[in-house]
C-alpha cells in the first residue's frame, strides 16, 4: 500500500529536478552559471531530459503493481541521480581543487 505512494514521491522529485534543469538553462543558480559555461549548460540540458524521462517512467511503474518493474526503476533512478550529481559538479570540483 505504502510502496507506490513512496515510489510515486520518488519519481515527482526525480520530474522536479529535471523540469527545474530545463528551466534553468539561461539563468544562474547555487553555483552553476549556465551562460558562463557551455558544459553546464549541456549538462543541465542533459540531465533535465534524463531525469524528466526517469520521472514519468517512475510514477507510471508505481501504479502497475509490478514489483519488479518498482525495484528496476527505483534502481536505476538512484544509479542516474547519482551519476548526475556527479557529472554536473564536475567542472566545479576541478575548478576548487
Amino acid at each position: 500500500m505504502l510502496l507506490p505512494l513512496f515510489v510515486t514521491l520518488f519519481g515527482l522529485i526525480a520530474l522536479f529536478e529535471g523540469v527545474f534543469f530545463l528551466t534553468h538553462l539561461h539563468k544562474p543558480f547555487m553555483i552553476f552559471d549556465p551562460l558562463k559555461s557551455k558544459f553546464v549548460a549541456s549538462q543541465l540540458k542533459i540531465w533535465g531530459i534524463i531525469m524528466t524521462i526517469i520521472g514519468i517512467v517512475t510514477i507510471v511503474a508505481a501504479w502497475t503493481n509490478s514489483i519488479a518493474f518498482i525495484v528496476i526503476m527505483v534502481v536505476i533512478g538512484c544509479i542516474l541521480e547519482t551519476q548526475m550529481a556527479f557529472s554536473i559538479t564536475s567542472e566545479f570540483r576541478a575548478k576548487y581543487r
